[in-house]
C-alpha cells in the first residue's frame, strides 16, 4: 500500500512538473512573439533569441506557402520566374527585414493596393515595338554583359536599341544594372530570374513578363509574416560555410 502511495504522489508532482513546464514554456512564447512584433523589423537579427524564435515559426510556414514555388531550399525556379531567396540579389529594395516583410505582407502584382505594382516587362515583340532582328540584337547585347560575345556588331546594335528605341535604360538603367525601386533585374551580374539562355531572354523581349507573388496578409498570422522575413534575411545574409583547410 505504501509503494503505491508513493507511486501515485511521484506521478502527481511529475505531472505538476510538466503542466508547470508547459505553462512556463508558453509564457515564454508569448513574451518572444510580442518582442518579435514590437521590436523595429530591421533590429531584430541583433537578437539572436529573436532570430531563433523567428526560425521556428517559419520553417513550417516556408515549407507548407513558399516552397512551392522558391523551392526547398530557397533555390528559386526559372520556369516560374520565381527568385533565389538564399543571395544577397534582390528586386526589390535591398534586402532588410523591413523591406521583405514589405513584400510578402502586400506581394508583386498581387491586386492588392500595397503591392510592388509600378511596372512590368512589356512585350516588345507581339506590340511589334521592335522587329525580330531589333529582338535579337538586345538579346545579344544583354548577354553580352555577362559573357563573351563574338558578334560585336550586334552587340552595338542592341546597345543603342537599348539606350534608345527600346527604352530599357528607363528601367534597367543606363548601365544594365537594374532598378530595385521597380523590380527591374541587373544583367551584369549573371543571376537570371527566368534564365539566362539565348532562347529565355529572346522569350522575355518578344513575350514581356509579368511575375506575380501573392499578398499574405489576413492570410498568415503577422508574427508569422514578420518570423518569415526575418528567416529569408537570415538566409540571404549568412556568412558563406567556411572552407576545410588541408594542413601538411
Amino acid at each position: 500500500m505504501v509503494s503505491k502511495r508513493l507511486w501515485r504522489i511521484g506521478a502527481a508532482v511529475a505531472a505538476v512538473v510538466v503542466v508547470v513546464g508547459a505553462g512556463a514554456a508558453m509564457v515564454r512564447a508569448h513574451e518572444l512573439k510580442t518582442r518579435l512584433l514590437v521590436t523595429d523589423p530591421n533590429d531584430v537579427p541583433a537578437h539572436p533569441e529573436l532570430v531563433a524564435y523567428a526560425a521556428s515559426l517559419a520553417r513550417p510556414a516556408y515549407r507548407k506557402d513558399c516552397a512551392s514555388c522558391h523551392g526547398a531550399k530557397m533555390q528559386g525556379d526559372h520556369a516560374k520566374g520565381a527568385p533565389s531567396l538564399n543571395d544577397k540579389v534582390w528586386l526589390y529594395g535591398s534586402g532588410d527585414v523591413a523591406g521583405i516583410e514589405q513584400t510578402i505582407l502586400y506581394g508583386i502584382r498581387s491586386g492588392n493596393a500595397k503591392a510592388h505594382n509600378i511596372t512590368d516587362m512589356p512585350a516588345f515583340g507581339r506590340t511589334m515595338q521592335l522587329s525580330d532582328a531589333e529582338i535579337a540584337d538586345v538579346e545579344t547585347y544583354v548577354l553580352s554583359l555577362t559573357r563573351h560575345e563574338a558578334d560585336q556588331g550586334a552587340v552595338e546594335r542592341g546597345s543603342r536599341i537599348f539606350q534608345t528605341k527600346g527604352s530599357c535604360y528607363d528601367c534597367h538603367s543606363s548601365d544594365a544594372k537594374g532598378n530595385p525601386d521597380y523590380g527591374a533585374p541587373d544583367f551584369t551580374d549573371a543571376e537570371w530570374l527566368y534564365g539566362g539562355d539565348p532562347a529565355t531572354v529572346h522569350e522575355s523581349i518578344y513575350d514581356g513578363r509579368h511575375g506575380l507573388c501573392p499578398a499574405w496578409i489576413g492570410k498568415l498570422k503577422p508574427a508569422v509574416i514578420r518570423a518569415l522575413a526575418v528567416y529569408l534575411h537570415q538566409a540571404s545574409f549568412a556568412p558563406p560555410p567556411a572552407r576545410s583547410q588541408a594542413h601538411g
